[in-house]
C-alpha cells in the first residue's frame, strides 16, 4: 500500500494545537528493520556507519541506530535511513543528541517514499535549515507537510498526518567533511488536549541526584549523579468525550503506561519537547461527576534532559 500525501489534523487537534494546550507525542518508529548512515540514499546501500558510536537512548525501542558516519567525504551527501516492515502513521519529528549546529551542515530534510530507491511517491515533509543557529538544540518540527500536491516542505505550509509509510530517510546537506551525528529519531504521533493543567502547575520544577559525604570537621562533599531532570504533574478535569478518547487512546499508545512519550507544554508558542516516562504505569481518571472525569499523573524526564542541552 503507497503512503498517503498528506491528510489534515482534525480540527480539534488544530484548535488546540493554536491554542497552546499540551500535546503528547508517542514513538511510531519502534524497531524498523533497517536504520543506519549510506551514501547512496536507498536502504540497501553501503552501509556507513560507525559502530563504535551507537545511539545515545535505547529504551525507545530502536536498538539499532547509530549517532555518527564513517567512510564519508564532504562530497557525499549523506543519508539516515529507516525503514518499517509494519506501516506507520505520524505527524511529528523530532531529533534529539545531533552534532548538526556545530558542524558544516546546512540543511536536514525528511524525506518518506514507497520504495527503497525513494523514487515512487517520494515526498520532503520536513527540512532544518542551520542559517545563523549554532547552538545542537534538539529540533522539533510539528507541521509536518508537503505544501498540498507539491513534493515539497514548506515552513509556512498546513500540518499533515503521514500514514502508511514504510519508507523514511533523513537527507544531510553539508560543505565539510565532519560526520554528522544524532542520539534519536522520533516519527511521533500527537494526542493534543484542549486544556491546560489545573492552576498552579510547576513548569519549572527540576531535580538532580547527589549523595552527600559530612566529614568529621563539618565540611559536606556533594557527590553529583545527575542535574536538571524535569519532574511534571498534570492534573485536570475533563468532560467532554472527545478528549477523553484522545486520553484513552494515548495511553494506549503508550503500552498502558509502559513505554516513554514527548510531552510538549507549549506546541505553538516556545514549543520544548520533554521525553517523560510516567511515574506510575497505571492511569488515574475517575469519573467526579455524571460525565466529568478527573485526570492526574505524575511523569519523570528520561535522558538527555533538557535542560542540560
Amino acid at each position: 500500500m503507497p503512503h498517503d500525501d498528506g491528510a489534515a489534523l482534525t480540527a480539534a487537534e488544530t484548535t488546540g494545537f493554536s491554542a497552546d494546550k499540551p500535546m503528547f507525542v508517542v514513538q511510531q518508529a519502534t524497531s524498523p528493520a533497517d536504520a543506519h548512515w549510506t551514501t547512496t540514499g536507498d536502504h540497501t546501500g553501503s552501509d556507513v556507519t560507525l559502530a563504535a558510536e551507537p545511539a545515545a537512548r535505547a529504551y525507545d525501542e530502536i536498538g539499532n541506530l547509530v549517532t555518527s558516519t564513517t567512510g564519508v567525504g564532504s562530497t557525499s551527501p549523506k543519508y539516515y535511513n529507516l525503514y518499517f516492515t509494519t506501516a506507520i502513521s505520524f505527524d511529528v519529528l523530532l531529533i534529539t543528541g545531533h552534532n548538526f549546529a556545530s558542524t558544516e551542515l546546512t540543511s536536514v530534510a525528511l524525506e518518506i517514499a514507497d520504495d527503497d530507491p525513494f523514487s515512487s511517491n517520494k515526498r520532503e515533509i520536513a527540512k532544518w535549515t542551520r542559517g545563523s543557529v549554532t547552538a545542537d538544540d534538539r529540533i522539533l518540527i510539528t507541521n509536518l507537510n508537503s505544501e498540498g500536491g507539491s513534493s515539497t516542505y514548506s515552513a509556512g505550509g498546513t500540518a499533515q498526518r503521514y500514514s502508511s509509510v514504510t519508507h523514511a530517510r533523513l537527507v544531510v546537506t553539508h560543505a565539510g567533511d565532519k560526520d554528522p551525528e544524532l542520539g534519536e529519531i522520533w516519527l511521533g504521533y500527537r494526542y493534543q488536549l484542549q486544556r491546560n493543567p489545573d492552576v498552579p502547575w510547576n513548569n519549572k520544577n527540576e531535580m538532580s541526584r547527589v549523595s552527600d559525604y559530612v566529614s568529621n570537621s563539618g565540611i559536606t562533599k556533594r557527590y553529583t549523579f545527575y542535574r536538571g531532570q524535569a519532574l511534571r504533574t498534570f492534573q485536570a478535569s475533563i468532560a467532554a468525550a472527545a478528549e477523553i478518547t484522545v486520553i484513552d487512546g494515548w495511553f494506549n499508545a503508550i503500552n498502558e503506561g509502559t513505554r516513554p512519550f514527548v510531552y510538549i507544554e507549549t506546541p505553538s508558542s516556545s514549543a520544548q519537547a520533554i521525553i517523560v516516562m510516567l511515574d506510575e504505569a497505571g492511569l488515574s481518571f475517575p469519573l467526579v461527576g455524571p460525565t466529568e472525569r478527573r485526570l492526574a499523573f505524575s511523569m519523570t524526564e528520561q535522558p538527555p534532559f533538557l535542560s542540560r542541552e
